[in-house]
């Protein structure tokens, strides 16, 4: 095989090479895909493809046909080492609390906030600042996020001192991860956060479009190949995978439903500073469903059972008139009191696919 189409393969390996004259969309190959393609590429000649020559690739042909006139341009550049490190102590107090435990909403708030961090002091620019090679704004989108406990929420107490580390590394200049411990007195959380940058086009939050950052300058340390993270989401996306497995099970993928719940967005709540759906609101949107499902046979759902772990793809946002559709494909009772649930946000007006999340949660005794 020729060492382009290896690099393609090693990057999409269900890519059926007779596509490659075909118009991306034609040829299967999506959004988280280029992104794939792009590090991949730019890390054999070693610098950054520009936004002006890589938005105007049609096939992946085109995509070879540059790089292989360009392959001896370029040496290789100093690596930058940057300390990817943040430390925060926290007190619990009512704003970090919900129903008598950590808010879920308040700890993916706080985890976003200190990936964002960590991003923008890596690539040394305001958040507002970001921008790609043609000035428009960027927004850091999250597309993935784990998190894990070995103690449900309510195991955190008022006043409870929480001691919060957070690093964070790349993939080529489009896609971010960060990694947290949450320490407390009697429990721990681990999470995994995932983003890639999106444009907002005329102000539709239905149609967010992938670019990257301008900056030439990033301090971040750079990976060498995608995180399984990261491959895992793409799978998913695509539909390849028959079953995802957690570090809290084993979730098989399907499409059945065994409940719906329509959810009308609240504005002041749900949306973040620039009229986005907030990714924390993902799940609080997906708790509000599943209470509707649970409180059928449970006398309280929401105060009898709290989130152990959750794993969340994010595909798509939607605008501030919108409904959202939530639907419960499985529910499954375990030992020592705990469920797992797979569900799924839509939007109501086009049936788009928003949210795929994975859910273990316990009852309280």
């Amino acid at each position: 095989m020729e060492y382009f189409e290896s690099i393609v393969v090693a990057a999409i390996p269900n890519f059926d090479f007779s596509d490659s004259n075909l118009p991306f969309s034609k040829a299967g190959i999506e959004s988280i895909d280029l992104i794939t393609l792009r590090v991949a590429f730019e890390n054999h000649i070693h610098t950054t493809i520009p936004d002006e020559i890589w938005l105007n690739f049609e096939t992946v042909t085109d995509i070879i046909d540059y790089c292989r006139q360009n392959n001896s341009k370029y040496n290789n550049p100093q690596k930058l080492l940057f300390p990817n490190h943040l430390e925060k102590d926290i007190t619990i107090n009512m704003p970090q609390m919900a129903i008598e435990g950590l808010s879920e909403n308040w700890l993916f708030k706080e985890l976003g906030s200190m990936h964002w961090e960590l991003l923008c002091h890596g690539l040394m620019t305001k958040s507002y600042d970001l921008k790609d090679e043609l000035g428009n704004r960027l927004y850091a989108t999250f597309v993935r996020i784990s998190i894990d406990s070995n103690a449900s929420l309510n195991t955190f107490k008022e006043n409870e001192h929480l001691t919060i580390n957070a690093s964070i590394n790349r993939f080529g200049n489009s896609l971010y991860y960060s990694t947290s411990e949450i320490k407390a007195e009697r429990a721990m959380i681990r999470a995994k956060m995932m983003t890639s940058f999106s444009i907002r086009n005329e102000n539709n939050n239905n149609n967010l479009s992938k670019s990257q950052p301008s900056e030439k300058t990033n301090l971040i340390e750079l990976l060498s190949e995608n995180p399984s993270f990261g491959n895992e989401y793409r799978a998913l996306k695509k539909r390849e995978l028959e079953a995802l497995n957690t570090t809290f099970g084993t979730f098989k993928i399907t499409d059945k439903v065994i409940f719906e719940y329509n959810y009308t967005i609240n504005p002041y709540y749900d949306l973040n500073g620039v009229g986005l759906l907030y990714f924390a609101s993902y799940p609080i949107i997906n708790n509000i469903g599943e209470a509707a499902y649970g409180n059928q046979t449970d006398e309280r759902w929401e105060e009898n059972y709290f989130t152990l772990a959750r794993d969340i793809f994010y595909f798509a946002n939607c605008n501030i008139h919108e409904e959202i559709v939530y639907k419960l494909h499985d529910i499954e009772y375990l030992a020592d009191n705990t469920i797992k649930t797979n569900s799924s946000l839509y939007r109501k007006s086009d049936a788009v696919l928003m949210a795929k999340i994975f859910t273990l949660k316990r009852k309280k005794s």
